[in-house]
């Protein structure tokens, strides 16, 4: 699973992904002269995709530049940007969703922390309070506590050997470029992947869940104000109805989705952008140590106990911290099963807008008639249905007037709009 190359930005953009969207395929005079069983729209479902395509990705930070290319599966949408954040390097943030809005692969922001020789967390609140490396497991671990409604921890997954091995060249490739950095600059950098198997509840579905997560971390040992270090982390998730998971997770990882390809155009502005940034952080880390020394020259006794003071609390939230983890886990574990036992009490109240969005989203409508319930076309306002033996015809148009009995061969009557759920209005 390739994504774009780790550049690391310290420049903050407030970002809000911009999605592709569809025009309609044709107009009335065209559906109108087109057969009505070859009009008939199939319901939406959830089979495996049998081909990919490529979308284009944007980065907000230059004027909506054209970045790369994803590559998703055929008759996906994709939304999408590039993002960049003082803590994290500059990647794709995206969800690329099939028509039956409940099976998706998404690749999230980035989340950052960084540490000073001092052994406290960097007070920067772009960036999570963090003060030592983290394992992709202890990661996901800290991810899952942020999934809204609930979720069931089913267990690890097997994480694709490209994803390990592409994780584990960035480190290498850190790593090689400390030759050509003065001694108290270079870094010991790692690289670390895992991925969990997570169920959720939408509506009355559960949805499986795999979440991928990398880790790459930069450590610098040496004495002196640069000893410290920074990490970042990503999670990749693939979401589907339970039971086809591991058929999208082979499909997603056979074609090495989403499998990002930046231009050289994008490479270059970030080149020079990281030049730029690099300088300037120089000339502050320069003023930094100047600051630094004139207070540890001015340092008094009082300063030092708050200092030791800190640091206890510190430890003493290190021991804690555990403990608070698996109660909130448990209270998520809770949370999912009370959904699962209220879903059918409550399933309309919580289905009946998201269906509706989802028709919105996906330029349909949901009519009902002799076929059962059937997604149609949206750009109509006026659905026509007729069944012979076990087929079933529709027939759309905008005219008011208009009657297909006596025009078309069968019995056709009038098919009635209903919620995307199949909730009557």
């Amino acid at each position: 699973m390739n994504t774009f190359p780790a550049i690391r930005c310290v420049s903050f953009a407030t970002i809000l992904l911009a999605g592709c969207t569809q025009s309609p395929s044709s107009a009335d005079a065209q559906r109108a002269s087109t057969p009505a069983a070859q009009r008939a729209s199939a319901p939406a479902g959830s089979a495996l995709p049998h081909g990919v395509t490529t979308a284009f990705i944007t980065d907000p930070s230059f004027n909506n530049m054209q970045a790369g290319t994803l590559t998703i599966p055929s008759g996906w949408k994709l939304q999408g940007i590039i993002m960049t954040a003082p803590c994290t390097p500059a990647g794709p943030v995206f969800r690329a969703y099939s028509a039956d809005g409940l099976t998706e692969m998404r690749n999230m922001p980035a989340l950052g922390w960084a540490w000073s020789a001092n052994g406290y967390k960097t007070n920067t609140q772009a960036c999570m309070q963090m003060s030592k490396p983290l394992t992709a497991t202890e990661f996901l671990d800290h991810y899952v506590e942020t999934i809204p409604g609930g979720v069931h921890v089913v267990g690890p997954m097997p994480v694709p050997e490209a994803f390990r091995q592409r994780v584990q060249r960035l480190a290498d490739q850190a790593n090689a470029g400390n030759a050509n950095v003065m001694q108290p600059l270079r870094s010991d950098n790692t690289g670390d992947a895992a991925a969990l198997r997570v169920e959720t509840v939408n509506g009355s579905f559960v949805i499986e869940q795999r979440l991928l997560a990398e880790v790459e971390c930069s450590v610098n040992n040496n004495t002196g104000a640069l000893k410290g270090g920074h990490c970042y982390g990503v999670v990749s998730v693939l979401r589907a109805p339970k039971g086809r998971l591991d058929a999208l997770a082979q499909f997603v990882d056979s074609n090495h989705l989403p499998d990002g390809k930046p231009s050289q155009e994008w490479i270059q502005a970030m080149q020079a952008r990281q030049q730029r940034q690099g300088q300037a952080a120089m000339d502050a880390l320069t003023r930094q140590e100047a600051q630094e020394r004139g207070a540890m020259n001015a340092l008094t006794r009082q300063e030092q106990q708050e200092s030791n003071a800190i640091h206890q609390q510190y430890e003493q939230f290190r021991d804690t911290q555990q403990r608070s983890h698996e109660a909130f886990m448990a209270q998520q574990e809770s949370q999912f099963h009370s959904a699962m036992n209220n879903a059918n009490n409550s399933m309309n109240a919580r289905s009946t807008a998201t269906s509706d969005w989802v028709d919105y989203a996906l330029d349909q409508q949901t009519v009902t008639g002799q076929g059962g319930t059937q997604k149609v076309s949206s750009a109509y306002s006026q659905t026509w249905s007729s069944t012979v033996g076990n087929q079933t015809q529709w027939y759309q148009t905008n005219d008011p007037n208009a009657n297909p009995n006596g025009v078309l061969s069968g019995n056709w009557t009038p098919d009635t709009k209903v919620h995307g759920n199949g909730q009557s209005y």
